[in-house]
């Protein structure tokens, strides 16, 4: 959602309505030369007014206010519904009728001239298609009967039928029943913050505290990673869980997120989760036919490779900006979803450290072996016990295989076929205060590979907590450290070398 900005104070309940009116602009004033009307007396509202067969809609302006708008001096253009059309419309319904009002008003005059295939902006910010159909014109997908019919403060074209309001993502999120966990989740994250910035001292109070011309912004941090759904500038595709597919979801995933009390506790767990939910829910753009792709991106950036499994059984509703597919199952699974992967480049020397030895990194480009990422690092002992620890951010309180990859000597020297050995020690939290203890490993082979890469299995290990960073949480404490466990006897003997070459360490989800 992008920052909307309003001057004093506006409660949070009203700021969803909130709509910003562009200015005119320079496209639409293309259309209009003023030279080439006779421009009459009458404003727009009083033609309107004048003509009998505009009376319901003349009724429908006064009920939203507008026939005192219409009345001034800017410029305005008005599709203007006959009164059968309206025939089956709600008048009761204020807003209804509101909104189906601003629906057929934009700024400025514009008339048919050079109109192909236009998509105009109306008050509402909502785009509605105005073209030519032979030797007529079209709004929405009704004739207009009467075109170009001037006023002292603008034009209306008199149109047989009227182009229905539609929601966008977000009103469609708000309007729809079963909707009510995502809604109250997404609408709950839109806050009001003020703008020191943008706003002007105005003097002091008698306490010697600044006053301002207030200016207020309003953000969904939801909304702002993960799509402008609430804008008519962009199109996206959504999957919306009901309210059985977010208590589903959200049972499922909670488990996931047990933070310890110095890292959040439940409060954190709660808003962690309700994220995971919905990060997937967004696709760019109007996904009609997933069958047709090979896979799909979501807006949080996740990969899926089965786009018709993703929609399969499910309808669509086209609303103004997108499309929205209700499901009562969310189809993401979780190790495509947020139970990932997890993989630390040696390279990488951020949160590692290192004793008894020095580091250097190297690459693998133009040997026979390709590791991850290109790169890894050359461990040379300084002593008996060369070690490096390597800090794993984002384990959930879930169940890893825990592997570290060395790199053979060979990869410098097709002669040097001596393998090394290695034990570890990881580091988890285990208390909810967030303590950590230290688990030691020696994996059951631990001789690395002479000939290839050695994908050393380390661990099965059950996370209790999950040790997830963000900006507010960035204690990394989970970590492996690494240590070789070549005896001198061994080394002396040529049997084993100290030199350690490691190219990551890999986290893989164990599912049950």
């Amino acid at each position: 959602m992008k920052y909307k900005r309003l001057k004093g104070f506006v409660p949070l309940s009203a700021l969803i309505g909130v709509i910003l009116v562009t200015a005119c602009t320079k496209e639409w004033d293309d259309h209009y030369d003023e030279g080439s009307f006779d421009l009459p007396d009458k404003t727009v509202t009083e033609y309107i007014k004048e003509q009998s067969d505009l009376s319901t809609f003349y009724g429908m302006l006064e009920t939203a206010g507008y026939d005192d708008i219409l009345n001034a001096s800017q410029s305005y253009t008005v599709w203007a519904p006959k009164n059968e059309a309206l025939s089956g419309l709600d008048l009761s319904d204020t807003e209804l009728v509101t909104r189906t009002v601003r629906n057929h008003i934009a700024r400025s005059r514009i008339t048919t001239s050079g109109v192909d295939n236009s998509f105009i902006r109306m008050l509402n910010n909502k785009y509605v298609n105005f073209a030519q159909e032979g030797s007529g014109y079209t709004f929405g997908e009704h004739n207009i009967s009467n075109a170009n019919q001037p006023a002292k403060n603008g034009l209306v074209h008199v149109v047989d039928g009227y182009a229905p309001y539609v929601f966008n993502l977000w009103e469609y999120i708000g309007q729809t029943d079963g909707l009510d966990s995502l809604r109250e989740y997404i609408y709950g994250q839109s806050k009001v913050v003020f703008d020191a910035e943008n706003s002007t001292e105005i003097g002091t109070d008698e306490e010697g505290n600044v006053l301002y011309d207030s200016v207020f912004i309003v953000s969904n941090p939801v909304l702002e990673r993960l799509g402008n759904i609430d804008i008519e500038d962009s199109t996206y595709t959504a999957i919306m869980p009901d309210n059985t597919a977010w208590d589903e979801a959200y049972s499922r995933i909670e488990g996931y997120y047990n933070f310890p009390e110095d890292a959040g506790g439940i409060e954190r767990q709660r808003e962690v989760t309700r994220y995971t939910v919905i990060q997937d829910m967004f696709f760019r753009g109007r996904i009609s036919q997933p069958e047709n792709y090979d896979s799909l991106r979501s807006t949080y950036g996740n990969v899926f490779h089965n786009p018709a499994e993703l929609f399969k059984g499910l309808d669509y509703e086209s609303l103004s900006n997108g499309l929205a597919y209700v499901t009562d199952q969310m189809p993401f699974e979780d190790t495509t979803s947020f139970f990932k992967e997890i993989r630390v480049e040696a390279e990488y020397g951020f949160g590692r450290t290192n004793t008894g030895s020095n580091i250097y990194t190297r690459s693998s480009y133009g040997t026979e072996f390709t590791t991850s990422n290109n790169y890894y690092i050359l461990v040379e002992p300084t002593s008996t016990a060369p070690r490096v620890e390597f800090s794993i951010p984002n384990t959930l309180s879930a169940k890893y295989n825990i592997y570290c990859v060395f790199v053979p000597a060979k990869i410098v020297d097709p002669n040097n076929l001596t393998p090394t050995k290695a034990k570890f020690q990881l580091t988890y939290i285990r208390r909810a205060s967030g303590s950590t203890f230290i688990k030691r490993i020696t994996p059951e082979n631990n001789i690395t590979d002479t000939e290839g890469l050695t994908k050393m299995f380390v661990d099965q290990f059950d996370f209790e907590f999950a040790n997830v960073i963000d900006a507010d949480n960035d204690k990394i404490s989970v970590k492996l450290e690494v240590i070789n466990d070549v005896s001198t006897q061994e080394e002396q003997s040529g049997e084993f070398d100290r030199t350690m070459r490691i190219d990551c360490i890999i986290l893989e989800p164990v599912m049950e």
